[in-house]
């Protein structure tokens, strides 16, 4: 094992995204956990940090670590989208909505405008056009294979739910809360 005090931040990221390679995540924790505990910790490390933590189902060090990379990065993107992501699928939409913020600079053809208007439209229950928002983020997003994955997975439950869900006004069915609980698998932030 390598002396992590002798590493640089970027040093350790990369030794990180390597261990993430070979699917070493407790070589991958402790490079990210000393990047992120440092005083010049940046916005990736808390990032890569909370995504390690969500892929091993831990939530709350996800979503601290992840409103961390948030702050350091105003204009970290994917830190404030997978955020607000990580918090809905908490039942948190609220806080999803404050997190989405984040992206208000974003072209309105960006993909993650897109996954975001996807998400918004599901939270008022509003099918039809979150599977449409989703579907047209998918087409341009051409930079995060796995991201689309992940959002292609959101469509497919949304189109999965029963007939006299999606043909539901929105605000008739229960919520939107029973779904966006299920709808996106926590612990897959691309």
């Amino acid at each position: 094992m390598t002396d992590l005090d002798s590493l640089t931040q970027t040093e350790l990221l990369a030794v990180a995204l390597e261990a993430t390679r070979r699917g070493d995540a407790g070589h991958a924790l402790v490079c990210l956990k000393e990047a992120a505990g440092r005083a010049d910790a940046s916005a990736e490390a808390c990032f890569m940090l909370g995504s390690e933590y969500a892929q091993i189902g831990l939530v709350d060090d996800a979503l601290r670590q992840l409103g961390r990379a948030a702050s350091l990065g105003p204009d970290f993107a994917i830190a404030h989208f997978q955020l607000g992501l990580l918090q809905l699928t908490a039942g948190q939409p609220e806080q999803a909505r404050e997190a989405w913020r984040g992206l208000d600079g974003l072209a309105a053809d960006a993909p993650l405008a897109w996954f975001r208007r996807g998400l918004e439209h599901l939270i008022r229950d509003e099918f039809q056009a979150c599977v449409q928002a989703l579907e047209e983020g998918i087409r341009r997003n051409l930079a995060n294979p796995a991201l689309n994955v992940d959002m292609q997975g959101v469509v497919n439950r949304v189109q999965a739910l029963p007939a006299e869900v999606l043909g539901a006004k929105p605000g008739e069915t229960e919520g939107g809360s029973h779904l966006f609980l299920h709808a996106y698998e926590a612990g897959k932030l691309h």
